[in-house]
């Protein structure tokens, strides 16, 4: 199931979870994302984020696999932006975030699907590491060329 994917241009959506409270929970972004390199079930590229908080053509490293129909990816950003929970943004982080997909091909909607998350420390300790998580879903397909 790797011949899924292929090297090109792909179209996708991202979904904010409730984490991001209610204003913003359920708002749609579009991503695209260009498959430059795929061997052996792996793939890299980059990715341009054209709607959502703190986005606006912000371009992502892309880094995955896919393996029997389940697809991994992240997206690796070089800044970071925080939001409040009407969508203000509050601050820019010099350094990036990454962000983790995962997800299936669905046959009835020729397309992937699934999850997505951004795990941030908030503390870190010898003993503990304090995480705040925020995620949603995404899909994406095959952009017609």
């Amino acid at each position: 199931m790797t011949d899924l994917l292929y090297i090109g241009q792909w179209q996708g959506f991202y979904q904010y979870g409730p984490e991001y409270g209610e204003y913003i929970e359920g708002e749609e972004a579009e991503f695209r994302l260009f498959i430059e390199e795929f061997r052996e079930g792996e793939f890299k590229g980059r990715a341009i984020d054209w709607d959502g908080f703190g986005a606006g053509g912000e371009v992502s490293e892309v880094q995955g696999f896919i393996e029997d129909g389940f697809i991994s990816l992240t997206k690796k950003y070089s800044r970071s932006y925080i939001i409040d929970e009407w969508g203000n943004h509050l601050e820019e982080d010099k350094e990036g975030h990454t962000v983790v997909y995962e997800g299936v091909f669905d046959i009835k909607s020729n397309c992937f699907v699934g999850t997505w998350e951004i795990a941030t420390d908030l503390e870190h300790t010898q003993d503990l590491t304090l995480q705040h998580v925020v995620g949603g879903t995404w899909s994406m397909h095959r952009h017609p060329d």
